[in-house]
């Protein structure tokens, strides 16, 4: 009889388990449901308010469509300030600076993943470093430099600011990379063909590594795209300006409180190149990011 009553106590808790279960998934689900509304819900607003009238965006309680949805509002964004060329000017400077870094970091990575040499520890540990110091920090020391070189206020000097901010970084993920997903023997393998270090490097390694190589110009793309406070340092004059600081000057000259929704048809379309380039390249990203973070 005892013995029964001990093999039936399971069954009787599985009900019990069952609904604990559900209950979890249920808390699980409204709270990355609250969270997804609080991360898209400014976005929603800024894209709906890019298609409404002045009217529209101030009415209170607020209005959550556009009764008459018009493209007048990024009409009267470019015609306010020259949206257009800012934007191709941030792709200019963020497309250079990614290219760039991408190429000095997958050089530097691809060394002091294969050899070793005196000095190399130290390297390791003072790019690391540099991860650590605020970036408010580095405000006065790069300025300085970049106006000493002769470089402020052209594209070049920030070019060569935000390739040198991600660096670093890259160097550090493609590291991780080259360490844990390309194997030594495939080098070993092109060079009894005839390769070179710098052969079996371009022909092999590269070929292989574009996931990491890809996850890094993203990277820096994206750093360079979403910045605001280098460029308006060390960029700032007329046409040149990057779109993030156009379109502050924009909000800061008033814009934003006469022409709201003009303001936020400037900042959609401020969006749009990034989200293009992430659509295409997302797979590369999470791979690249992926694998370069765990080492074998």
């Amino acid at each position: 009889m005892s013995d029964a009553i001990i093999q039936s106590a399971p069954v009787w808790a599985k009900p019990t388990s069952r609904y604990s279960d559900l209950f979890n998934r249920a808390l699980i689900l409204i709270a990355l449901g609250a969270l997804l509304i609080f991360i898209l819900l400014p976005i929603f607003w800024m894209l709906k308010s890019s298609f409404q009238s002045t009217s529209e965006v101030h009415a209170i309680p607020p209005s959550w469509w556009a009764a008459n949805p018009s493209f007048e509002p990024y009409v009267i964004a470019n015609k306010i300030v020259p949206l257009l060329k800012y934007i191709w000017n941030s792709i200019f400077v963020s497309a250079s600076a990614a290219i760039l870094a991408g190429i000095i970091s997958c050089m530097a990575a691809y060394v002091l993943a294969r050899f070793r040499f005196p000095g190399a520890t130290l390297i390791l540990v003072t790019i690391l470093l540099t991860q650590l110091i605020p970036p408010i920090t580095r405000v006065f020391p790069v300025y300085f430099l970049i106006q000493n070189l002769g470089l402020l206020d052209s594209y070049s000097g920030l070019i060569l600011a935000y390739t040198g901010f991600a660096v670093p970084y890259a160097v550090l993920l493609l590291r991780g990379y080259f360490q844990s997903s390309v194997p030594a023997e495939l080098e070993e393998a092109a060079m009894m063909d005839g390769c070179t270090y710098f052969g079996a490097f371009v022909r092999v390694i590269l070929p292989i590594c574009l996931p990491g190589i890809a996850a890094v110009t993203i990277f820096t793309f994206l750093l360079a795209w979403n910045d605001f406070l280098w460029a308006s340092l060390l960029l700032s004059s007329g046409d040149a300006k990057t779109i993030q600081v156009g379109i502050g000057g924009f909000a800061g000259e008033g814009g934003g409180g006469r022409y709201p929704n003009a303001f936020m048809a400037a900042c959609v379309a401020s969006t749009i190149p990034a989200l293009i380039m992430f659509f295409f390249v997302q797979k590369w990203l999470v791979g690249g990011l992926t694998a370069g973070a765990v080492k074998s």
